[in-house]
């Protein structure tokens, strides 16, 4: 009887934890789609629970409070497109192309951003409105986490433009960065919608090479 008791406790346990975790992916989410339609300033708490479909005390107790909220789902949203696109950049051959470098590096955005019903359309949206004006307490974060991005972008650039002074590498760099901006921008969405991503990539990497390879 006794082991029984355990087990049923322990099974219990299990399942308020995993529904806590359910709880807290909703709120995550919910937040990053509202940080990609509004930005940080005109989201409201009751917005965002109603988004996820549970309360305020769910907010409190999972984060302490909005902002600290829409911090995590920033941080989130920014570090899975900058993991994936150092990823790409990573597994690119020692003699890629200059090419093959930009479409490494704009590939997991574009994903992100192809098809009507992407799940990761609002990273790429985020990232865009992080690095323009980082939510409070991540201004030196969203620094720190970009300039990842663009130093592992530099360093496969490096060989293919081996003319171009390091200053101005990484200032081509940081104005294609500019391109994710108006990538995310839901004017552009016409020219997105009901393609493949490999359809927008072969659209694109011509533009961002052009801009990096420019004399």
């Amino acid at each position: 009887m006794a082991t029984h008791d355990k087990n049923d406790t322990s099974a219990t346990v299990d399942a308020r934890r995993a529904g806590g975790e359910r709880t807290r992916r909703r709120l995550i989410e919910a937040a990053q789609e509202l940080l990609a339609e509004r930005g940080e300033s005109a989201i409201r708490l009751r917005d965002l629970t109603t988004a996820a479909g549970t309360n305020l005390a769910a907010v409190h107790y999972h984060f302490g409070g909005l902002g600290a909220l829409l911090a995590a789902a920033a941080s989130e949203a920014v570090e899975r497109i900058i993991d994936a696109q150092v990823a790409e950049l990573g597994s690119l051959p020692p003699d890629a192309t200059l090419h093959e470098i930009a479409a490494a590096y704009f590939r997991p955005m574009v994903e992100a951003l192809s098809g009507p019903s992407s799940k990761g359309r609002p990273y790429v949206r985020v990232l865009a409105r992080v690095t323009s004006d980082p939510p409070a307490g991540l201004e030196g974060w969203a620094e720190t986490a970009t300039a990842r991005a663009h130093d592992a972008l530099v360093a496969r650039l490096r060989p293919v433009l081996d003319d171009v002074p390091d200053d101005d590498l990484l200032f081509r760099v940081k104005c294609v960065g500019g391109i994710l901006v108006v990538l995310s921008a839901a004017a552009l969405e016409p020219d997105l919608q009901g393609r493949t991503p490999e359809a927008v990539e072969r659209k694109l990497v011509p533009v961002i090479a052009g801009a990096l390879a420019s004399r």
